[in-house]
């Protein structure tokens, strides 16, 4: 069941695997790209499981919006439980996006253990 859903993503809760997904569906900014995540924050305090992100339709973040996920979002879901992180990507988005997602995974890696992989 969908949590929050906007035309920039989805974020539900999978409770068969006991995991938060969101799912990118084009480029955002700002709000858009806070609400989301903020949305996902919230199901991962609420259910202290992991997350998987889906990148495949994903895009360069904002400065403001990498400053504000490295100094707020991610401490923040450090105190969730949350241990481990996917993110979902193919191969097109790596060679378009791949030193984003490098950039994201070492933060991530700083609180997580994450996994690239190219499929939920």
């Amino acid at each position: 069941m969908l949590e929050f859903t906007s035309e920039f993503a989805d974020v539900e809760y999978i409770e068969a695997d006991g995991k938060v997904l969101l799912t990118w569906k084009k480029e955002a900014r700002l709000d858009n790209y806070r609400k989301p995540t903020t949305a996902a924050l919230e199901l991962l305090r609420k259910y202290g499981c992991d997350f998987v992100i889906d990148a495949r339709n994903g895009f360069e973040d904002d400065k403001a919006d990498v400053e504000w996920g490295f100094s707020w979002l991610l401490p923040e879901m450090a105190k969730t439980g949350c241990k481990n992180v996917w993110l979902i990507m193919n191969e097109v988005n790596e060679t378009e996006i791949g030193e984003e997602m490098d950039m994201w995974t070492a933060e991530f890696s700083k609180y997580f253990k994450v996994t690239k992989t190219k499929n939920y």
